[in-house]
């Protein structure tokens, strides 16, 4: 894709187009942008697999899981657009203990939702995809774990507290595939599932290592400035 100010899927010209950060290629060296198609303020990325689209169409036409997601907007191939969503993260937001555990049992119940609702194709190896970032060949047999519809990158800071309740955003990570098993790592809910009939504890601590080696990878230019504001505090004597 040529950056431009403007870009046109399915008809549908999206207009004014600003990079999310300071870049129009995300972490992941993806397109993403923000912009307008008419007055409706949206989000398109570029896709890693060209059937996500087809899967974030099912989502969206799913009379319970589209309520958690931005409002599909159109896709093809290559990139999707939403609609845009305005809330705090929640990770950003600050809120009695009681709150959180509300939207903690909420967060639950949608990642149940998610893995209960049956799709009938393959979309996004995830777990090839994060074996082939750091170069390492994945020998894993995952033949015993049912592919999921999952947010690959599930986080408190893709989970949007919104005027229309929760909202699962920056899903370019969606699919559905092996990939759910790893969410079980995640803080906020790994006291509550079990693994056991799927993986072994050690091969699930392998996986979560690797997962986190590609984290630091993508996340190398973040991890550079903390060093660099922890350098300085040491010096003027602050930590």
């Amino acid at each position: 894709m040529n950056i431009k100010n403007s870009i046109n899927i399915n008809n549908k010209e999206l207009i004014n187009l600003k990079p999310l950060k300071k870049k129009f290629k995300n972490k992941n060296n993806k397109f993403s942008a923000k912009g307008y198609i008419k007055d409706t303020k949206v989000k398109i990325y570029e896709v890693f697999d060209e059937n996500q689209g087809k899967l974030r169409e099912f989502v969206q036409n799913h009379h319970e899981l589209s309520k958690f997601f931005p409002k599909l907007i159109t896709f093809n191939k290559k990139y999707i657009v939403e609609e845009w969503v305005e809330g705090k993260t929640l990770r950003e937001s600050i809120v009695k203990n009681e709150t959180n555990i509300l939207y903690s049992n909420k967060l639950k119940e949608i990642i149940n939702l998610m893995w209960s609702v049956k799709y009938d194709e393959e979309v996004f190896d995830y777990i090839d995809y994060i074996h082939h970032r750091i170069k390492r060949k994945n020998d894993f047999d995952l033949t015993n774990i049912p592919k999921r519809i999952n947010h690959n990158d599930l986080s408190l800071d893709n989970i949007l507290i919104t005027s229309d309740g929760l909202k699962i955003i920056d899903n370019e990570l969606l699919g559905c595939n092996t990939g759910w098993i790893l969410n079980i790592k995640n803080s906020f809910i790994e006291a509550d599932y079990s693994y056991q009939n799927f993986i072994s504890i050690d091969n699930l601590n392998e996986l979560w290592n690797i997962r986190k080696e590609w984290s630091k990878i993508i996340n190398k230019n973040s991890d550079k400035k903390n060093n660099f504001f922890k350098i300085i505090l040491k010096k003027l004597k602050i930590i």
